[in-house]
């Protein structure tokens, strides 16, 4: 943009100096060194920019660990020495402007500072969605009946009369949310216009590192050559309980179909969850790194859904109250190769450490959670009814990647159409992506299941990059120390270097997700792994090009 442009007309009064009215030249030299100057004292202040930027988000680790594991009111505000500003974001684009430092360093500082600065500017409306999200109520048969409640009674609902009931007596109040998302999609668009974002989806891509033409070629893919397993899977699992033709399903019942079995839930008792994983990560040689604060204790305050928070390089921490069940191994098995990733990243940056996409991290863990669905590794550790475990686990995870796969095509499909063509498109790519019908009122779920920050993509990411990494680590992979080194070295890397770069990218990815042949008449290709996983970590911090 032209503001971001202008210095670079005129550095300082050497390159620049007026003789009568008009700009004279300078003496390239002069410009060139002028310009080294101006780098070398944008790098000092980009350091002490880096050490506040680091010091804030310490001090918002320590206030989440604190409000999770003790119910300490959390505090998020922060002192009055705060330099992440406006000024400091311009900073730090004249900085990537001189190449003043590591270009992938100075980056993920940019898009920190945008978010940073993003989240306190919509901080107001996103607290008013949370209020709203807890306080909202249905009405069904006459009784008031919570909002969050409605996943919970769909799964526990024997009737298909009841639960389309109760999904729909929730339209309003899903209505009601949908408004207060459009009202703060309005001022995240403010608050971006003024930090000369154009969009949050343009945001979101940057910070991200998505290649949105990619992630729309592999979720279609994706879509096509699993239609035949999932719709096989969705009549197994309506025979095993509901009752329904599979063409009868509606979006009500999809919480019940997927509710994971009596028997692959009980060959995870609460005792063995924390024992399983340990017993794997002792077998790569990863259990008891330095560092690494693993809290399973069961106080009272605790909340006891997963958080994991780096407050410091060589402090990661992990909070679970595990109850039991398979959900909850996985979990816990996601939480700890997120963790060891973070905790084990040695680029010597804060910015390449903690800053940037932790895509790495997120696929290190569903590469972790993924030894549910391995029969080798429920035989290894004598889980019980394995095969039904593998089962439950993969429908989970086919949903969970269909729906990803979906919601990706609708956020891209719909972010420049009128709102009813948009929950019309909405409804209609949602219900190819689950199998199961979705009503016209179903549109109102739009913002609820979608965003402009494309969540949903990097979960669809992590989750096929994630069957790369396995096929470089090799079958057995978990029951091998080399692998825990290969592991170390591939975290090491921290966000240096884009998670594509390391592991091959999305469509090859896609290929070993869905084994040639698998509902496709062997049209996908047999995946071939790059040799790049046992390579040792380069000495010196990589870099994309820095000065």
């Amino acid at each position: 943009m032209l503001t971001r442009l202008l210095p670079l007309l005129c550095v300082g009064a050497i390159a620049c100096r007026s003789v009568d009215g008009e700009v004279a030249d300078a003496p390239a030299t002069a410009i060139v060194d002028a310009g080294h100057a101006e780098a070398d004292a944008l790098k000092l202040k980009i350091d002490a920019l880096s050490a506040q930027a680091q010091r804030q988000t310490a001090r918002t680790d320590e206030a989440l660990w604190a409000h999770w594991t003790q119910g300490t009111p959390l505090d998020l505000s922060t002192d009055g020495g705060v330099v992440l500003t406006h000024d400091a974001l311009t900073m730090v684009r004249r900085a990537r402007e001189l190449k003043a430092d590591d270009a992938r360093a100075l980056k993920h500082l940019e898009n920190y500072l945008v978010g940073d600065l993003l989240a306190r500017g919509v901080a107001e409306e996103n607290t008013t969605i949370a209020n709203l999200d807890a306080s909202l109520t249905c009405a069904v048969d006459g009784k008031e009946q919570r909002w969050r409640e409605l996943n919970r009674q769909l799964v526990n609902e024997k009737s298909a009369v009841k639960r389309k009931a109760l999904w729909a007596s929730c339209l309003q109040a899903a209505e009601q949310l949908d408004t207060a998302y459009q009202r703060r999609d309005g001022k995240v668009k403010e608050v971006l216009t003024s930090l000369e974002v154009t969009s949050a989806l343009d945001f979101a891509t940057e910070s991200r590192e998505l290649d949105l033409d990619a992630l729309a070629k592999v979720s279609e893919r994706l879509l096509q050559v699993t239609d035949d397993r999932w719709r096989a899977t969705l009549r197994e699992l309506s025979d095993n309980d509901v009752k329904l033709p599979v063409e009868a399903l509606t979006r009500a019942d999809l919480p019940r179909l997927l509710k994971v079995p009596a028997a692959a839930d009980a060959a995870f008792p609460k005792g063995q969850i924390a024992a399983r994983a340990v017993q794997t990560l002792g077998t790569l040689g990863l259990y008891g790194r330095p560092g690494l604060t693993l809290d399973l204790a069961e106080a009272a305050k605790k909340n006891p859904l997963p958080l994991t928070v780096a407050p410091q390089l060589n402090d990661v921490r992990v909070s679970f109250r595990p109850l039991g069940g398979l959900r909850d191994e996985g979990v816990l098995l996601a939480e700890l190769g997120t963790a060891l990733a973070l905790l084990s990243s040695k680029t010597g940056r804060f910015e390449t450490t903690r800053l940037g996409d932790p895509a790495i991290a997120q696929v290190s863990g569903a590469l972790f959670a993924n030894l549910l669905g391995d029969e080798a590794w429920l035989t290894e550790l004598k889980v019980n009814d394995a095969a039904t475990v593998r089962k439950a686990w993969q429908a989970q995870q086919l949903f969970a990647l269909r729906k990803a796969a979906g919601t990706v095509l609708a956020r891209l499909e719909t972010t420049d159409l009128p709102e009813p063509e948009a929950r019309a498109r909405f409804v209609a790519i949602m219900t190819r992506a689950m199998g199961v019908k979705l009503s016209p009122d179903d549109g109102a779920r739009i913002r609820l299941e979608t965003d402009d920050f494309m969540r949903s993509a990097t979960l669809l990411r992590s989750m096929v990059l994630a069957s790369s990494l396995r096929a470089q680590l090799g079958e057995g992979w978990w029951r091998k120390p080399e692998s825990g080194q290969a592991l170390l070295n591939l975290w090491a890397k921290g966000t240096a270097l884009p998670a594509e770069t390391v592991l091959g990218p999305l469509m090859q990815g896609l290929m070993a997700t869905v084994p040639a042949g698998d509902g496709d008449g062997g049209v996908v290709q047999p995946f071939v792994a790059p040799q790049r996983l046992a390579e040792p970590l380069d000495s010196g911090t990589p870099s994309d090009g820095g000065r």
